[in-house]
């Protein structure tokens, strides 16, 4: 059985992505995630700045505006790192890549993991991944991830990637893979207490900013607004403080305490109890800002069954979160690009083992640009599933 610390844990795993895998309704935490001090907050959550080692912080939430490039939006089916044309399917031929991951039924998870293998094997490696669920208990568990990390140590593959469960977790067999030559990268955040090659963050600010703008651009003036929260993981915590920073500038009301709001649940059933608390202690809210799709959906429901009018936007891009927005109920999602998170990854993977690059001391990969995240009633038609950028493939579990 996994302890109460785990289970925290296990929350703040998703609460970025998209709410907790045994959820029915949609896909979102790992979390979840990502300006400039004038403008916009700062383009990923901590540290703040995504950036590669020793290159200058990404993109401010201000967009193009601020001075940055755009990349392709995701919202027209697109990812930063969505090709593999220039890969050379003999640049690894023959290397394998572990990746422990946490598990294969959250689709914004997958899709992730799927990038990464899109760009490994199309430039001649094989990647094998590997779960952190407890078979007993059906939940995420340290030890299980702990103990596939060890078995890919003792494989002497090419690279080790994981799935950042805990930031303090697997330092024994990170340190007994760098010491063995096997370069390692995090997913989703930053090692605490050691170091890995290189790590990616999400632009969880720059991304709760332009959702909750977008939101607060389509409400009058002074209008009332809540915020529904999630576990407070740091990915939550960054993109509250975009949320919060775009309600203040907009001129609207923020009505309640987010950390009293929280789905601590992680699902669309919590979303729905947070809502209905809201509506007792605020029955004219005119707005609400999720922190993810599924808390969202929830949130609609509870408003629906009120007979209440009010507007919603979150983050994740899920397939449940871009259905809401095409029918109407959803104002805006931000869609987080998985795709070009995990070609990211893969590459830097890539481009070690090669050794067309060298990543040490913590680098910090760049996280996909999040200027154009929002997906809303303009552009939603143009948003394609990650199955069809990208061709999924099976991948050897291990």
């Amino acid at each position: 059985m996994i302890n109460r610390r785990v289970g925290i844990v296990t929350l703040a795993a998703f609460a970025l992505l998209v709410p907790a895998a045994c959820s029915s309704t949609s896909s979102s935490t790992a979390s979840a995630s990502a300006a400039t001090s004038a403008a916009a907050p700062p383009a990923s959550s901590p540290p703040a700045g995504s950036a590669a080692a020793g290159s200058a912080p990404a993109s401010s939430a201000a967009g193009p505006a601020a001075g940055t490039p755009a990349v392709a939006s995701p919202a027209a089916g697109s990812s930063a790192a969505g090709s593999s044309a220039a890969a050379d399917p003999t640049k690894i031929k023959g290397k394998t890549v572990w990746y422990a991951d946490i598990t294969d039924a959250n689709p914004l998870v997958q899709a992730i993991a799927q990038a990464m293998n899109d760009t490994i094997t199309a430039n001649g490696g094989t990647m094998v991944r590997s779960f952190a669920i407890n078979n007993t208990t059906g939940q995420l568990d340290l030890g299980v991830q702990s103990n596939a990390v060890t078995r890919a140590v003792s494989s002497n593959l090419a690279a080790i990637a994981y799935f950042v469960i805990d930031p303090k977790s697997l330092k024994p067999q990170v340190t007994k893979a760098k010491a063995a030559g096997i370069p390692v990268f995090a997913v989703f955040g930053k090692p605490d207490g050691f170091d890995v090659n290189a790590y990616i963050n999400n632009a969880d600010e720059q991304q709760g900013y332009l959702a909750a703008k977008y939101l607060a651009d389509n409400l009058p003036k002074g209008a009332k607004v809540a915020i529904i929260g999630g576990p407070p993981t740091p990915n939550v915590t960054a993109e509250l403080v975009g949320a919060n920073k775009a309600l203040a500038e907009a001129g609207v009301t923020i009505v309640g305490n987010a950390s009293q709001q929280q789905d601590l649940t992680d699902n669309s059933a919590g979303g729905q109890t947070v809502m209905q608390g809201i509506l007792q202690r605020f029955p004219n809210v005119q707005g609400v800002f999720a922190y993810n799709d599924d808390a969202a959906l929830g949130a609609i429901a509870a408003a629906k069954s009120a007979n209440k009018q009010v507007k919603f936007s979150s983050r994740n891009g899920s397939t449940a979160g871009v259905a809401a927005v095409k029918a109407g109920t959803l104002l805006a999602t931000c869609d987080i690009d998985p795709i070009a998170l995990g070609h990211e990854v893969g590459q830097a993977i890539v481009d070690q083992i090669s050794g067309t690059k060298k990543f040490s001391g913590d680098a910090q990969l760049p996280a996909p640009d999040g200027s154009k995240c929002v997906i809303n009633k303009d552009n939603v038609n143009a948003w394609k599933p990650y199955d069809q950028i990208i061709k999924y493939q099976t991948i050897k579990t291990g």
